[in-house]
């Protein structure tokens, strides 16, 4: 029985979903997992906010960050 995995992409119409098994695919049973897949613009889009969304650094934190950084380098 040949056990690799099968991914594909399925469009659902109308609640439908159509797969198609290699040639050669023999078993009876399978395990499925379907798990919705956003499209480019979506994930694009929900970065962009996450980024938005995201905390603003400081000046002055930016600087205490940047001496620090300095001071450990001293060590070395």
């Amino acid at each position: 029985m040949n056990l690799n995995p099968v991914k594909q992409y399925a469009d659902v119409v109308n609640g439908v979903i159509h797969i198609h098994v290699p040639e050669g695919f023999d078993a009876k049973r399978v395990e499925l997992t379907i798990v919705p897949l956003e499209d480019e613009a979506s994930i694009q889009a929900t970065f962009q906010q996450f980024l938005l969304d995201s905390p603003e650094m400081s000046d002055d934190e930016y600087t205490a960050i940047e001496e620090k950084i300095r001071h450990l380098r001293q060590w070395k």
